[in-house]
Formats: C-alpha cells, structure tokens, sequence
C-alpha cells in the first residue's frame, strides 16, 4: 500500500512538474510573463526537482527555451541574424564553385505558416538543408581505413545524454560495410530510432556507421549550438514525426533536410552554447545529489531493518 501510495505521489509530483515547466515554453517573450512564470518554479524549486524524472523534465525545458530565444537576452548591438543568412548563401556557393561539394536541389521557401513558434526579431529560421550540408557526406570503405581511425557506433553513445561512453578504433573494431567519413568539430547525428536523440561533435577525424550523419554549418553556425538544437524537443518531435520503415525506423535524408533551424545571431550563439553547458552541469550535480541521496536513504533502511529483526 505505501509503494501505491509512494508511486501515485510520484506521478502527481511529475504531472505538476510538467505544468509548472509548461508555462516557461507557454509564456511570450514578454521578460514580464517569463519572470512570472519562472518565480512560481524558483519558489518551489527543492520540492519540485527531487527525481530523475523531475530533473530531465528541466532539461528538456532548458533546450527548447534555448532554441526559443527565451534562455538569455538579446543584445540589440549583435549583428542579425538575417545577415548571417547572407553569409551562409554566400558560403555555400564558394563550396559549390570550387567543387567541395554538389549542387543540390533547391529547397522549398519558408512560408509563415510552418513556422512551429514566434521567435526574437533579430532570429531567422533556415531549413537544415540550407543551413548545414546534410546528406553531402563522403564515403569510404575498410580496404582504405588506417588501423588507428576512431571507429564510432551508435552503441558507443549513452541515449539522452549523448555522453561518449568509448572510443574504438579500426585495429579493435574491423568492419567491412562502407562508412560515413567525419572530420574535427563535425556534429554527428544518429538518425535512427529510438536513438533520435544522440547527438556528439567530434573531437578528431574518424568514420562512422551509415545511420549517424556527419554536418556542418557553412558560416556562422556554431557546432555546439546546432548540437543542442538537433537535441531539443522541438527537433526531436519532427523527427519522430518524419521517421519510415517499421523494423528500423529512420529519419530520411530529404525530411531531415527540409527540417527547420531557429537561428539566433552568431553572438548569441555564444551566450546560448556557455549557458546550456552551465545548467546542463548543474542539472547533472543534482541528480548525482539525488542518486547519493537515495543511496544513504537505503543504507540507513537496511540498518534499521537489520536492527529490528535481529
């Protein structure tokens, strides 16, 4: 009965986490409505994040506040984002000119109404075909492979967290499929279900299975700040909801194309990728609080059982 009772508050407890959260996302960039908003969780905040649960629900609303615009404040002074657009058409065609990469099919223009939310006047949305080269990936096969090159798997990458959890190289891992090549600060993307979610940037060249796609942006993108887009739960919904095939589902190469990008201005950037990377690490010490927590909590109840019975 206190186990019922014990997981009925749980789930009550994560139901008005998830409302409290909500109203963050819900509110409008209007600073008053966020501060509002923001009060009623600090106020409440040793009783509200006190699960694993609890503590990625605050996670994933750090992401989609971020990729809202509503996570640090606009600096008038920063250079526009529509300028940036500027710098990233005229990236791509340099690339195109001196044959870096293909020409590619024009993608559709962005039209109001596909738009999922508002965002700060000085952001843009770009398709990530547009933005990144997705899709434009080399190709190479084992006979060509040096015995040293980092071999990544999706098995070597924790879900959600995205944490590298092993570094293998070819003289451990032979493989004899074609590989995707990647090189330094490349955002590695996994496309197939259920790991939507795991997203690194690579610290080194290396190869790496055909359902994790290597990108970057043309100009202007910072690796880090797509990386936190592409694990958001905004991207995440688009691809799920984009996914084919039933035994291994994937998302496409044109869908994940077509995908739309918010992009902030490259200053903000900066201040989006240090302040994600901030809470990110706060959110992390919490839970490990909580794990140490739960541990002494057991080892004080086997005491006392050990005490009662003997």
């Amino acid at each position: 009965q206190l186990e019922q009772e014990q997981q009925s508050n749980i789930e009550a407890h994560d139901v008005l986490v998830s409302l409290l959260l909500g109203s963050l996302g819900s509110a409008t960039t209007d600073a008053t409505q966020l501060l509002e908003a923001w009060e009623s969780i600090q106020n409440n905040f040793d009783t509200l994040f006190i699960t694993e649960n609890s503590i990625e629900q605050l996670k994933q609303t750090i992401l989609q506040l971020a990729v809202m615009g509503k996570l640090v404040s606009q600096i008038p002074e920063d250079e526009p984002a529509s300028e940036l657009l500027k710098k990233i058409d005229e990236a791509k065609a340099k690339f195109i000119n001196e044959k870096k990469i293909k020409k590619q099919k024009p993608l559709p223009k962005i039209i109001k109404k596909e738009e999922p939310y508002s965002l700060p006047h000085n952001w843009e949305w770009i398709r990530l075909g547009d933005a990144t080269n997705y899709g434009i990936t080399k190709k190479i096969e084992a006979s060509k492979v040096e015995e040293e090159i980092w071999v990544l798997e999706l098995e070597d990458i924790e879900k959600n967290t995205s944490r590298l959890l092993k570094k293998v190289r070819f003289n451990e891992r032979r493989f004899k499929s074609t590989k995707n090549i990647f090189n330094k600060s490349d955002v590695i993307y996994g496309k197939l279900r259920p790991y939507l979610d795991k997203v690194v940037i690579a610290d080194e060249p290396g190869v790496c299975t055909t359902e994790m796609i290597p990108l970057k942006g043309y100009a202007g993108i910072l690796s880090e700040y797509l990386r936190w887009v592409m694990k958001s739960p905004y991207f995440i919904k688009y691809a799920n909801d984009s996914t084919h095939g039933m035994n291994l589902p994937r998302m496409g190469t044109e869908k994940a194309r077509l995908a739309l990008i918010p992009l902030p201005p490259k200053e903000e950037q900066y201040r989006i990728v240090a302040k994600v990377n901030k809470l990110m690490t706060l959110c992390d010490q919490l839970k490990s609080s909580l794990a140490m927590a739960q541990t002494t909590q057991l080892k004080l109840t086997d005491s006392i059982v050990e005490k009662a019975i003997g």
